[in-house]
């Protein structure tokens, strides 16, 4: 292995100098911050590479991703598609915010962040599936907070169907899964989609981290200098952006893997 040298420093004396103060980074982020929660990202292994991950896995539930460790804590968040006028925009920036958190918070690739107080509207199509017991139910996108509409397709010609607010409940198990009870009946041209419109808790995915590593330097009581962790920042976009309409990144795994 090669030596590695070492550079020299330039001199500095008489130089004035400002510090950084970390607890005042810290104080921003909660006095100005979100309530939210984070959860690690992890890779499923069902996922053997070959063949993707596995559809019947009760970890990941076939998305290849599992969230474990919740952690509550505050977030300032920015859109970065706040102004398009002058700046470069396409429609892949839609949704996409900026992520600051503490530098003892670090964040991953693909970490999901839900923001505990604020809710969004969300309008999706859902196959309807169907329970060993004959129970039909659709899985959606994000964990229900309420429920707006349902409608069916009947055909090109007539009404959509609205499905009444008694037909439906969200299920106490999983606030991913909405299901429908006997006395919704399907007709036969009944095309298998359900149309969903919901509120639930705004939810992104960290996409980006351009500033993972951010740091600086200060003086001690001794006069010796020493490194200043500062708050890192990701760039996260809502979970529907990621992939489509897809289900994938929800994390809406059966088995709790979480060991902290």
């Amino acid at each position: 292995m090669a030596n590695i040298r070492t550079s020299t420093r330039p001199n500095n004396i008489g130089t004035p100098r400002v510090d950084f103060q970390q607890p005042n980074f810290d104080n921003l982020v909660f006095d100005k911050g979100y309530d939210v929660i984070l959860y690690e990202a992890v890779r499923c292994p069902c996922n053997t590479g070959r063949e993707g991950a596995q559809v019947d896995c009760n970890n990941c539930l076939g998305t290849g991703w599992v969230f474990v460790n919740p952690l509550k804590t505050k977030a300032i968040i920015t859109s970065i598609n706040k102004d398009t006028k002058y700046k470069y925009w396409a429609a892949e920036l839609s949704g996409t915010v900026a992520v600051t958190v503490r530098d003892s918070e670090r964040l991953s690739i693909m970490d999901k962040i839900v923001l505990e107080d604020m809710t969004s509207l969300y309008g999706e199509l859902r196959d309807m599936r169907t329970y060993d017991d004959g129970t039909r139910f659709i899985f959606t996108t994000y964990p229900i907070s309420e429920v707006e509409s349902v409608f069916l397709f009947d055909s090109t010609s007539d009404p959509l169907i609205h499905i009444n607010k008694e037909l439906y409940s969200v299920s106490e198990d999983n606030p991913y899964v909405l299901k429908f009870s006997s006395s919704v009946l399907l007709k036969n041209t009944f095309n298998g989609v359900v149309s969903i419109k919901y509120k639930h808790k705004v939810q992104y995915n960290v996409t980006d981290l351009p500033h993972d590593i951010r740091y600086s330097t200060y003086l001690d009581s001794n006069g010796r200098e020493k490194v200043l962790p500062l708050p890192i920042q990701a760039v996260a976009v809502k979970t529907e952006n990621i992939n489509g309409d897809s289900v994938l990144y929800t994390g809406a795994g059966i088995i709790d893997n979480s060991y902290l």
